[in-house]
Formats: structure tokens, C-alpha cells, sequence
């Protein structure tokens, strides 16, 4: 084998070389970035996972304040009866 044979076949096997290290650095960024989006996809879930229970908490913060507020309008209406009644007799 000659000079002339030997250095485009040095040659190719270079750019050979260099385009398999190539493709496999690109599939490793592939990879790094394939598990950062899964990363922030679980955060994300995490995160809409804890706001679902906390408005589960509100809702039931707000029926509880809901009948409170009920029984106390109902003792303001039988207290506001009871004083027209007593100015009622007091009229008389």
C-alpha cells in the first residue's frame, strides 16, 4: 500500500470517527434534556397535585363558615322577633 491510498482511507476513517463521537454526544444531550423535562413535568404535578387538596381544604372551610352563618342568621332572625315582641308589650 501506497502513501496515496493510505491517507484518504486515514482520512475517512477520521471523519467516520468523528461522526459516530458526534451522534453519540447528541444523543446524550437528547437524554439530559429528555430527563429534565420529565423533572419539571413531576414538579408540575406535584405542584397541581398540593393546589388540588388545598382548594379541597377551602371548599371545606367555606361549607363549614356556610352553616355557621346560616344557624347564626337564624338566632339574629328569632333575637330580632323576640325584641319586637318585648317592644311590642312595652307599647301596650
Amino acid at each position: 500500500m501506497d502513501w496515496q491510498s493510505l491517507i484518504p482511507a486515514l482520512a475517512a476513517t477520521v471523519a467516520l470517527a468523528s461522526l459516530l463521537y458526534t451522534m453519540r454526544k447528541d444523543r446524550g444531550g437528547t437524554i439530559s434534556a429528555s430527563q429534565a423535562i420529565r423533572d419539571k413535568l413531576d414538579y408540575i404535578s406535584d405542584t397541581a397535585r398540593d393546589t388540588r387538596e388545598d382548594v379541597r381544604a377551602l371548599d371545606r372551610k367555606l361549607d363549614d363558615h356556610a352553616s355557621r352563618i346560616a344557624r347564626v342568621e337564624e338566632r339574629v332572625d328569632a333575637h330580632e322577633r323576640r325584641i319586637e315582641n318585648i317592644e311590642r308589650k312595652e307599647t301596650l
